[in-house]
């Protein structure tokens, strides 16, 4: 027999809350509850009339009855909604990052676990399919053990992206936006962060949060590796264009990351492995092999995964702790930018 829809609100109708409401729209195991946002010209226009609109997430916690919420308000806003959610019972998908702050997102997690609420943070490509075979291919030995990397993520933002008052503030910029999945998919691919050292700057734009951004990193299981990314340069290079997972984005065939190893390498998402063959050596021929893969709609894929986390069907995919330890590491980031040295993340031990 199915089960009854999960009724679902949705915290903030900017672009990434209007993404999920398309997504519960063609779900058949949820239905949209009610759409939360201050503006609430953009709340109705977001809820397109099928469900009740509310300015405060207090008020729509009194008068709806939801069995989840997906936050995907302001980053400062997270603690706030996240902990009103937990109080009332109501499990959560917090969009990435957790918090503002590791030490917003500790407390938020400790009032979670208090009340035994699920807490789901959204780092979607977690759930892509070509992430998901790259982690197998590694994990399998299939390009032995890892010792370097490099992710590229470059793209050119339009002009009035940064129109928005709050993306010209602390934790508006690339970092904690953008380059917080590619911190993440080098945890979930390579292992935990010891440290990282970081260069950050707004020379594109001059604005008080940076645009560019290089990175190196050191993991946990000794893999060495770096992540250079601009919002403000014309490339080809970002995992947006290259996975072609969001419609929303233009489409190139390359690649934006390079995980290397003592036995091969390999290129994503074109998921192109590297080998020699025969004997092992500069001067030796290489073999290239493509690995197959079925794509899949990762923002769908979550959804439908945070509806059987609700149901108790499984435990979440990346619960608040990893979300954490993701934020730490960002945080790592923009501290060693600021100070020039390396930092340890302070979630890392």
């Amino acid at each position: 027999m199915r089960s009854t829809p999960l009724r679902l609100a949705v915290i903030g109708a900017g672009v990434m809350g209007a993404n999920h409401i398309e997504r519960i729209r063609e779900s058949g195991d949820c239905v949209l509850a009610a759409v939360c946002d201050p503006d609430l010209s953009r709340a109705r226009h977001a809820a397109g009339g099928e469900c009740p609109v509310h300015a405060g997430l207090p008020e729509l916690l009194r008068r709806e009855r939801i069995d989840g919420a997906i936050v995907a308000a302001p980053t400062a806003e997270h603690r706030a909604c996240g902990v009103l959610c937990a109080e009332s019972g109501v499990p959560v998908l917090m969009e990435k990052p957790v918090a503002a702050t590791a030490a917003d997102g500790a407390a938020l997690i400790a009032v979670a676990t208090g009340r035994g609420v699920p807490l789901l943070v959204g780092q979607h490509r977690r759930h892509s399919a070509y992430v998901r075979r790259a982690k197998e291919a590694i994990d399998r030995g299939e390009i032995g053990r890892l010792l370097c990397f490099t992710a590229l993520w470059f793209v050119r933002k339009p002009d009035d992206y940064y129109a928005v008052g709050w993306r010209t503030r602390l934790g508006g910029g690339p970092v904690l936006t953008n380059l917080i999945h590619e911190i993440d998919l080098m945890r979930h691919l390579g292992g935990e962060v010891d440290s990282v050292y970081a260069a950050a700057g707004s020379p594109a734009r001059g604005l008080p949060v940076e645009d560019s951004v290089a990175v190196t990193l050191r993991l946990r299981g000794g893999a060495l590796g770096s992540i250079a990314a601009s919002d403000a340069a014309v490339s080809p290079w970002s995992y947006e264009l290259t996975t072609h997972e969001n419609p929303l984005y233009a489409r190139t065939d390359q690649n934006c990351y390079f995980l290397l190893g003592t036995a091969g390498s390999l290129a994503f998402p074109r998921l192109t492995v590297w080998r020699h063959p025969g004997a092992a050596g500069w001067q030796h021929p290489l073999s290239r092999t493509e690995l197959p893969v079925d794509p899949v709609d990762p923002i769908a894929a979550q959804l439908a995964h945070f509806c059987r986390v609700i149901r108790g069907r499984e435990a979440p995919l990346v619960p608040g702790a990893d979300g954490l330890a993701t934020l730490a590491a960002a945080e790592a980031v923009l501290r060693s930018a600021r100070e020039g040295r390396p930092i340890a993340p302070a979630a890392a031990g």
